[in-house]
């Protein structure tokens, strides 16, 4: 499992969602990159009784997922997936969804 993510070519800024210019070099060319995992640093219970997470990966890169497959707290290592799933691995879901160009 993994979680796609935008990385410009130049400086190697990392970016999610992406961008089209990179605030740090101001270039144009980015490649898509993967991150396996990250630590969650903080956790919203919805009225729905759905959790959603902000994950910190990389850098300084940061992640709104939804949890799916249990719960999670500040602290917890958490796995990161672009597919939503019903099954019982816990994991971050990001959504992303490629375009054709």
């Amino acid at each position: 499992m993994s979680a796609v993510f935008q990385r410009c070519v130049n400086c190697r800024a990392a970016y999610f969602p992406f961008r089209l210019i990179c605030s740090t070099c101001f270039k144009s060319s980015f490649i898509e990159d993967e991150v396996d995992s990250g630590l969650v640093e903080s956790v919203t219970l919805l009225s729905s009784g759905q959790q959603t997470a902000t994950i910190v990966c990389l850098e300084d890169l940061h992640f709104i997922a939804r949890i799916q497959g249990g719960t999670v707290e500040a602290g917890d290592r958490i796995s990161l997936t672009n597919t939503a799933s019903q099954e019982t691995a816990l994991a971050g879901y990001v959504p992303f969804q490629r375009t054709e160009a």
